[in-house]
């Protein structure tokens, strides 16, 4: 399909929806360009319906295809906003470049011995790009899906790091922007120890909240608070300096890493006030 798809009554789909209007992470999802591998981290569900409707529908107005691998209940609650976005659903699903995939159904196809099966999984997902694709009818694609955090949900830790390897390598063998979303709490000290260093690993940046201005504002709240005025300057001199390596994501969320990495000893004391201080309203969230 060229050009950009038509909404029910023929007008342009919107370029995004009025609310999603100047998030930080709102340009990395419409921009998202192959190889992009894009994570985000949730706990809110509007959270995850906006970043992937935002993601699908500018696909959808690029005139590019799109494939969602979501839950039923996720694309449940996709499928009204895409809609109240101006996309019309049925007839981008019609055309092939919006192709949907229930994330459970496809997932049990190419596990074996709970752990996911490279040449299984690479030809599935390799024939599900092709339909996209359509001969050309869309020679760029964007993938989100949701098969990780089944597996992380249930607990299955290495499993979901194994498939998004693969995803990765997806990505750069079929020039594709893929996009996935764990229900991951990034406030924890245990995710910052073990998960993130290990999604650095397979993917090109991260969303790690929802607002990366007030993060910024509870983490330097926080290692003043902890660390003293001077000497959270001198600390945040130091480790900022550093090269920030293929993973990209907000300053603040990369101080708190690299925090975590040389003064591990005041890191879970940050990310503790961190977090209370994110989830407190503030004056300049009122404004």
């Amino acid at each position: 399909m060229n050009g950009r798809p038509q909404t029910k009554d023929g007008g342009a789909v919107a370029e995004h929806g009025p609310a999603d209007r100047g998030e930080p992470w709102h340009g990395l999802l419409t921009d998202a360009a192959a190889p992009d591998h894009i994570v985000q981290l949730y706990q809110d569900e509007r959270f995850l319906s906006r970043a992937v409707c935002r993601f699908a529908a500018a696909a959808l107005a690029n005139g590019e295809g799109v494939i969602l691998v979501p839950t039923v209940a996720h694309w449940n609650a996709f499928r009204p906003r895409l809609e109240a976005e101006g996309v019309d659903v049925d007839a981008a699903q019609a055309c092939h470049q919006l192709t949907v995939v229930d994330a459970d159904d496809l997932l049990p196809h190419f596990m074996r011995e709970a752990m996911p099966d490279a040449p299984l999984f690479m030809g599935l997902a390799s024939d599900v790009i092709a339909r996209a694709r359509g001969n050309g009818r869309s020679t760029k694609v964007r993938w989100w899906g949701e098969m990780v955090n089944v597996l992380w949900e249930r607990g299955d830790a290495a499993a979901s790091m194994r498939l998004e390897d693969l995803f990765d390598q997806l990505a750069h063998e079929h020039d594709l922007a893929i996009f996935c979303s764990f229900l991951m709490d990034n406030f924890s000290g245990d995710v910052h120890a073990r998960m993130l260093p290990r999604l650095g690993q397979n993917h090109s940046h991260l969303i790690p909240v929802e607002d990366y201005a007030r993060l910024e504002r509870a983490v330097t709240a926080a290692l003043r608070d902890t660390v003293g005025i001077v000497e959270a300057g001198v600390i945040e001199n130091r480790l900022l300096g550093r090269d920030p390596g293929r993973f990209q994501m907000p300053r603040a969320q990369a101080l708190l890493l690299a925090l975590r990495e040389a003064f591990p000893q005041v890191a879970d004391a940050v990310l503790d006030r961190t977090r209370r201080t994110y989830a407190a309203p503030s004056d300049a969230d009122a404004e």
